[in-house]
């Protein structure tokens, strides 16, 4: 029977360990609340807002759910689901950084190489057909039955 106290003592829950996560916890909910009332750029606040909850679930995860203790086959299948999630996510990203730049307001003459406005680009307008005439015109003749 003494044998089956102490096994049954090693399987009582880590009152302190829960505890400690518990804190960490109330912590990070903190640290949540926080990112939300600084006035940050919303991607910014977005990124930081999931990077302190996936900490939290991380932390549930493994103390309370037990995955901390499991085999190495089990936190390799866990890594290779952290992994395609993170793929996942790549394309958002992606959208994420490019889509200011696609829909953002840009005038016509700020497209064009040179980019000194409208009066620049009647300018050049102007002056190239003159520059053409002058190219033709210093140009020799060419042969006339010849290669």
């Amino acid at each position: 029977m003494a044998k089956n106290n102490n096994n049954h003592d090693e399987h009582r829950p880590n009152v302190g360990l829960y505890l400690k996560v518990f804190g960490a916890l109330m912590v990070l909910t903190v640290v949540t609340v926080a990112i939300s009332k600084v006035h940050l750029s919303r991607p910014l606040a977005i990124g930081l807002g999931l990077t302190v909850a996936s900490v939290k679930a991380a932390l549930v995860c493994a103390i309370f759910m037990h995955l901390w203790g499991e085999n190495k086959v089990i936190h390799k299948a866990l890594w290779i689901t952290v992994a395609c999630g993170a793929i996942m996510l790549l394309p958002l990203i992606d959208c994420l950084l490019v889509a200011q730049r696609i829909t953002a307001p840009v005038s016509v003459a700020e497209q064009h190489p040179g980019g000194h406005g409208e009066a620049h680009a009647a300018e050049a307008h102007a002056t190239e057909p003159v520059k053409v005439e002058a190219a033709a015109k210093s140009k020799p003749a060419a042969k006339k039955g010849g290669h």
